[in-house]
C-alpha cells in the first residue's frame, strides 16, 4: 500500500519542479494525474511528473501530451508502474524515495548560510555547478530566494564552502535536494541538511529521492525507503 508520505514527496518533488520554471516566468500545468510543462524545463527538470498512482490514467495523460508537441520529453514515473517503451522513450535511470519522518540530526561541525540576495544565488549555483557539471543556461533565480518555503543552503567550514543543497517545504512535507558536497563531507553535508530542515522547518517530514551511493549515505543518516521511481527521457 502506498504510503501517505511516499504521496506526499510526489506531489512536493512537482511543486518544486514547478517553482523552478515560476521563477524563471513560466510556470507549469497541474491536473488530477500529472504536472507537466509545454514549453520545456530547465536542465536537470523533467517536463512531466506523474501524480496519479494508477498505471492507465498516467500512460494515458503522457500519451496525450508527446502527440501535441514533438521534441525531447523527460517524464518522471513517480511511481514506478508506467512502460513507456512502446511511445519511445528510454529509461534514463531509477531511483528510490526517501522520507524522514522526524528530522533529528546532531550539530553540524559546519557553518550554515542561507543565501539572500541574487549574488548569494549565484554563488550557490557557481559551487553546486562545480560539483554536478554546470551549464550555460540559469537554473536557479532570484524570485525562489523570496518564498520563505524555500532555502538555498551553504555549508562553509574555516570560511569556505564546503557543501550544500536546497530545502523546499511544500505539501506538508519539506524535500531535500540538490545536494553537493566535497567527497570527504558528503555524509555530514547531509546530516548537516537534516538539522537545517528541523530547525527551519520544525516538526516536518523531510523527503526526496536518491540511487546509487547517495542512497546508501541517505540511509545511513536516517531515511527510510518509500518506493521507487524512473526517469524515461524520450528524443526526437
Amino acid at each position: 500500500m502506498t504510503s501517505s508520505l511516499l504521496r506526499a514527496a510526489v506531489r512536493n518533488n512537482a511543486f518544486w519542479c514547478d517553482a523552478v520554471c515560476r521563477a524563471q516566468g513560466s510556470p507549469g500545468e497541474f491536473t488530477a494525474t500529472i504536472w507537466f510543462h509545454r514549453r520545456g524545463t530547465p536542465p536537470f527538470y523533467p517536463d512531466a511528473v506523474t501524480l496519479a498512482e494508477t498505471e492507465v490514467e498516467a500512460a494515458e495523460a503522457i500519451a496525450t501530451l508527446i502527440n501535441s508537441d514533438k521534441r525531447d520529453w523527460a517524464v518522471k514515473d513517480s511511481y514506478a508502474t508506467l512502460d513507456l517503451a512502446p511511445l519511445g522513450f528510454t529509461m534514463l535511470f531509477e531511483a528510490e524515495w526517501i522520507g524522514m519522518r522526524t528530522p533529528v540530526s546532531p550539530p553540524s561541525p559546519f557553518t550554515w548560510q542561507r543565501m539572500e540576495s541574487a549574488v548569494d544565488l549565484a554563488r550557490w549555483e557557481a559551487e553546486w555547478g562545480k560539483a554536478n557539471g554546470s551549464t550555460t543556461q540559469k537554473i536557479f533565480t532570484e524570485p525562489l530566494l523570496q518564498d520563505p518555503e524555500i532555502a538555498f543552503l551553504l555549508g562553509f567550514k574555516h570560511g569556505q564552502p564546503v557543501g550544500g543543497g536546497i530545502l523546499n517545504h511544500h505539501a506538508g512535507v519539506v524535500g531535500h535536494s540538490n545536494l553537493f558536497a566535497e567527497a570527504r563531507h558528503g555524509e555530514a553535508i547531509r546530516r548537516g541538511l537534516i538539522a537545517q530542515a528541523a530547525s527551519l522547518y520544525p516538526g516536518e517530514p523531510l523527503v526526496g529521492y536518491e540511487h546509487g551511493d547517495d542512497l546508501d549515505e541517505a540511509l545511513r543518516t536516517g531515511f527510510e525507503l518509500l518506493g521507487p521511481l524512473r526517469v524515461w527521457l524520450k528524443e526526437v
